[in-house]
């Protein structure tokens, strides 16, 4: 009898074992028929206000022909929900740019509730999620997103495209898992700061009270400047490299923040209004300019242009070091050399994340079969098939068109031909003021990073401050001492946490209006 006991009491441990694993991952069976399940896992970290408890749903849901109920796309999230701090918490749906990158660098690197590090994923205490549940969006061709047939690849690979889709994204999910009621926050980086403030203009104008608009080393997309406001404002952030290189001379070195104060002095009163009107200038005039934009920015003279007094931005990257190859400065933070450069393992780390403590390919559904096969590339992170021999696979960045105004394919034109980033600033018509004046609760997050040579954080500054007072209110806007990922520096991911954690706290409302 005692041995019978000893394997009855282990048979059930074992089961009581197995049920408490199988707890930890479910999923949420689809809505309608040829629809994907919805993997659920569940978590918990710690965080400096205790505890938090959360659900992981991994998945992709279809974007639909409204008229026709056709699926043309199925887009992969992934959404944190937590569980042991009440209802009617914030949402905040979050991506990436490029265009067609996916939403892995927010997500990984700043604020999900796990961060990668050089050794794998450890818990991320600074994570939003303490204040806002949090959905990261992959658009169609990124991560696991695909479109549903080749033909309608198109409708995707261009700038309204883009915002429909994700509009309907947000839409779709807010209404798939009854959110419509929590406060709603859109953020994104980089290019996905001008479709997060796009689709923030769709969603205010269909109706739906936003709380806050997050645009993280995009700027504020606005009405158009002149190539002679973006040029000026280009020379605080060389300024400050040209500090950090010690390339300036002695009498500018021995006090950065007196100097960056000069510089910007300087450029506001002297070369921003000499580029609006080179005209007026005498050849004397013009070589005192070059000459002192040169001393501030840790460049010869001779690599000014002499007629038009700029220096565009490869140019500068390129040439600071007098055009050694080892030492071009990136064109994300201008303290590095070269491109920064993704380890393999990195992407391993990722990978492994998403397929195994997501359980996102292992995961039982609710008919007891295999969920969604990931098995497909998780693209920005791993290559796929493509049909060799064939015509050439072309991706999806080189098939992207902008056309979200009448002037984007003459600004295109022109920024292919100098490479200035700020040509596409002018393509932007005013979604952000927009979807302020549309949703009268919206508040607006600008973070900038000091070296990141694409953004200007005086120039963004000018541009707000010369918005209408009532908006202008509404817009908060910090320089980060850091690059376009200004998260990568730790102390500046912890600041910038803890900015956004406030920010959501103080801007957070109902988003149906009484």
């Amino acid at each position: 009898m005692s041995r019978l006991l000893a394997l009855v009491t282990v048979l059930a441990a074992f089961l009581l074992a197995s049920v408490a694993v199988a707890q930890t991952s479910d999923a949420i069976a689809p809505l309608n028929s040829g629809d994907e399940p919805i993997v659920v896992t569940h978590h918990i970290i710690q965080t400096p206000d205790g505890p938090l408890e959360y659900e992981a749903r991994a998945g992709r849901l279809p974007i639909r022909v409204d008229e026709t109920g056709e699926v043309h796309a199925r887009d992969f999230f992934v959404a944190y929900v937590v569980t042991n701090r009440g209802a009617h918490r914030p949402v905040t749906f979050a991506w990436n740019g490029g265009p067609t990158i996916a939403s892995v660098y927010l997500h990984t690197e700043l604020l999900g509730p796990r961060l990668i590090t050089p050794s794998g994923f450890v818990d991320n205490p600074e994570t939003l999620l303490s204040k806002s549940d949090l959905v990261f969006y992959d658009p169609v061709e990124t991560g696991f997103s695909r479109v549903e047939k080749p033909e309608f690849a198109p409708e995707f690979f261009n700038m309204k495209g883009d915002i429909a889709e994700a509009a309907e994204f947000v839409r779709a999910y807010r209404a798939r898992f009854h959110a419509l009621d929590r406060p709603l926050f859109v953020l994104g980086e980089s290019y996905g700061v001008w479709r997060a403030a796009a689709v923030s203009e769709t969603l205010a104008k269909s109706g739906v009270n936003l709380s806050g608009l997050i645009l993280i080393s995009g700027g504020f997309p606005s009405t158009p400047e002149t190539p002679a406001f973006w040029n000026a404002m280009n020379v605080q952030a060389r300024t400050a490299t040209a500090l950090h290189y010690h390339r300036l001379v002695p009498a500018l070195q021995r006090d950065p923040s007196a100097t960056l104060k000069a510089a910007d002095v300087w450029t506001k009163t002297v070369y921003w209004p000499a580029l609006e009107h080179p005209e007026r200038l005498s050849a004397e005039d013009r070589t005192k300019i070059v000459r002192r934009l040169a001393a501030y920015t840790g460049v010869r003279i001779d690599q000014i242009d002499a007629k038009t007094m700029v220096m565009n931005t490869d140019a500068f990257l390129k040439g600071f070091y007098d055009g050694d190859k080892g030492r071009e400065l990136s064109d994300t933070d201008t303290r590095v050399f070269g491109d920064e450069q993704q380890s393999p393992q990195r992407h391993l780390y990722i990978a492994q994340y998403l397929r195994d403590e997501l359980n996102y390919s292992t995961s039982l559904n609710y008919a007891g079969e295999l969920g969604y096969d990931s098995d497909l590339g998780y693209r920005s992170l791993e290559g796929g098939y493509a049909p060799t021999p064939g015509p050439a696979r072309r991706s999806s960045g080189k098939q992207w068109v902008y056309n979200q105004s009448p002037n984007a394919a003459a600004e295109g034109a022109a920024s292919r031909a100098d490479g200035e980033v700020w040509h596409y600033f002018n393509m932007n018509p005013p979604w952000a003021q927009n979807a302020m004046a549309a949703a009268p609760d919206l508040k607006v997050f600008v973070a900038l990073g000091r070296y990141d040579p694409t953004n200007t954080c005086e120039g963004e500054a000018l541009v707000i401050g010369s918005l209408d007072p009532a908006i202008r209110a509404r817009v908060t806007v910090t320089c980060y001492d850091g690059g376009h990922m200004m998260y990568r520096d730790r102390a500046q991911r912890v600041k910038l946490s803890e900015d956004l954690r406030a920010f959501v706290t103080g801007a957070a409302v109902s988003p149906i209006r009484r």
